[in-house]
């Protein structure tokens, strides 16, 4: 169960009069708190008067977009270094055609398909073997359940 804050711990956070732990706390309180949200909001427009007003909005803001493109970017720049050519994808694909040529040139693949092709021949004569042995057996059964049933009314 989260823990709420009072009006008057926001007004203190609004204020400025909270250390930096407590800051935080309740900045990622704030993430997850609806109900602190709301109470954040009262603080804040309970606050608003007593805050500085802006005399020029227009020069306000010019300034602060000044600010933003003189600061240097955080962005971290990637070194335009020169890879090594065994680095490449282009190096990868043409190792690979290689192998494919010399695989086929030896007869490889042709190899394979012949020796798949004995393997599901072996499995087809095994599948209708065990398919016929199946059906005659079960006609064997059937069959002495026949003759069973006629034993029995002979014996009667």
């Amino acid at each position: 169960m989260t823990t709420h804050y009072s009006y008057e711990h926001w007004l203190k956070y609004v204020k400025d009069e909270l250390g930096e732990t407590e800051r935080s706390l309740l900045e990622d309180h704030l993430y997850t708190c609806d109900q602190c949200l709301d109470i954040y909001i009262d603080a804040v427009d309970a606050q608003e008067d007593g805050l500085p007003s802006i005399s020029n909005e227009t020069a306000f803001m010019d300034g602060i977009m000044q600010k933003i493109a003189i600061e240097p970017s955080n962005e971290i720049t990637k070194k335009q270094t020169k890879r090594a050519f065994y680095h490449t994808s282009i190096f990868h694909y043409a190792i690979a055609a290689c192998f494919t040529l010399i695989l086929m040139s030896t007869g490889f693949f042709h190899s394979i398909i012949r020796h798949t092709e004995n393997i599901q021949k072996a499995e087809v004569t095994v599948d209708t073997i065990n398919s016929k042995d199946g059906i005659v057996d079960r006609t064997f059964a059937w069959m002495d359940t026949l003759d069973g049933s006629k034993k029995e009314e002979r014996n009667k």
